[in-house]
């Protein structure tokens, strides 16, 4: 019966011999006093050939000083560190090492553990060049790229933001990334909340892609239009993840808005065009109609308007145009509509007003122009005719109607109200 330092022998070569990882046993002087069929292979020699040599022939980093004085160091309590150790063909690999002192027979030994992570060293360098060209991606993005999270409870977070969200909200990187939806969700404007939610649940029971745009107050104050786009994924946990991209989109909603504007608006006074206003007045005598609420129509004309222009040039007449459409506008009410019908004509449509009321309001209108002293000029005066909408009359003959009573007005004098 074998003794037990004899079964301990047979249990150590067993382990030493049959470990997946390289193992070597150094002496302090840095030979290798031991070395198993693992490690020899990891490096392409014989166990014969590496129990020749001494450690810092192996070592590609690190100079014999080094080593020699780690080995002094070296202690019960381990060492834990990555090198690279060069092969007998000559080609380099990473390895990470974990030491340990301990006394054999009298003499003080370096037991090793030796793994070759090359392949593990390659994949992190890989990473870390993907994730080093994505971030330059992403920094050359216009916008901000994220990841935003449902999980199976409904808790919401934003696991990734790129940088480009600075400049998106104006706020400070740390203050918009990292796992919480706030501040970020809590800067789109209440009104735009409940349609971005909206989207967000459909998407989440659909699968379908996000598209909205939402105003955000930016940290500067202002209001800024943000345009998402984002793609849903199912996780593993039955969690959603979505992945997209939040671009500035203030320019174009600007420019959006100049052109509805420059659509409706007429070009020489800034008030609501002839097209415009005929739209308009179609949809006001349509809910006229429907909550049985009276509306009136003014119709006015500039009187000898041709003389201005003949007398003083078009450019003089063009200011009075001018002058004439603020000094209205500035003297009706909010809901009231004010329009350029053509030439020296305007109209004024009043919602929610009678003919009585609207007669008054166009003398006061009159009133104004005729008080008004233009630089040259003098006073000019001007024409109005007043009309109700009757029950179940057309635009085509309410517009009519108030300019017969304008021509009414124009016969009978100028610089009147006619009915």
């Amino acid at each position: 019966m074998p003794s037990p330092r004899k079964n301990e022998t047979i249990l150590w070569s067993a382990l030493f011999e049959h470990s997946w990882d390289g193992m070597v046993v150094l002496r302090l002087d840095g030979s290798l006093y031991r070395v198993n069929h693992r490690y020899a292979e990891m490096l392409g020699y014989t166990r014969e050939e590496l129990e020749a040599l001494h450690v810092w022939d192996l070592d590609a980093r690190l100079s014999r000083e080094e080593v020699e004085g780690m080995l002094r160091s070296v202690d019960s309590t381990g060492a834990h560190f990555e090198t690279q150790q060069r092969r007998k063909d000559g080609t380099v690999i990473d390895a990470e090492l974990s030491n340990n002192a301990a006394t054999y027979e009298g003499d003080k030994l370096i037991f090793c553990i030796v793994r070759d992570i090359t392949s593990r060293k390659a994949t992190e360098e890989k990473l870390r060049r993907n994730e080093a060209l994505l971030h330059g991606i992403a920094s050359q993005v216009p916008g901000a790229l994220y990841q935003y999270r449902m999980a199976p409870d409904g808790s919401r977070s934003f696991p990734y933001f790129s940088e480009g969200i600075v400049a998106l909200g104006g706020l400070p990187f740390e203050a918009i990334s990292g796992p919480d939806t706030d501040p970020v969700m809590s800067r789109i404007l209440p009104e735009d909340a409940e349609r971005v939610e909206a989207q967000t649940q459909n998407s989440a029971a659909t699968m379908a892609q996000v598209h909205v745009e939402f105003r955000i107050l930016h940290g500067d104050g202002s209001i800024r239009w943000i345009e998402c786009r984002a793609t849903p994924q199912k996780e593993a946990d039955g969690g959603i993840l979505w992945t997209g991209i939040l671009l500035d989109i203030t320019q174009r909603k600007r420019a959006e808005e100049r052109v509805n504007t420059m659509a409706i608006t007429d070009g020489l006074t800034g008030i609501t065009n002839r097209q415009a206003f005929g739209q308009l007045l179609e949809k006001e005598m349509e809910r006229a109609t429907r909550y049985a609420s009276p509306l009136s129509l003014i119709m006015y004309d500039l009187d000898h308007f041709k003389r201005i222009n003949d007398c003083f040039g078009h450019n003089t007449g063009d200011d009075v145009l001018k002058t004439i459409a603020r000094l209205v506008s500035s003297n009706i009410r909010g809901i009231d509509l004010h329009g350029r019908w053509g030439g020296e004509e305007f109209m004024v449509l009043l919602p929610h007003t009678g003919l009585e009321a609207a007669s008054e309001v166009a003398e006061k209108l009159r009133s104004l122009i005729a008080g008004h002293c233009f630089e040259k000029l003098g006073t000019i005066t001007a024409s109005f005719g007043v009309v109700e909408l009757a029950p179940g009359e057309s635009s085509r003959s309410l517009v009519q109607r108030v300019d017969d009573a304008l021509y009414r007005a124009k016969k009978r004098g100028r610089n009147r109200v006619e009915t």
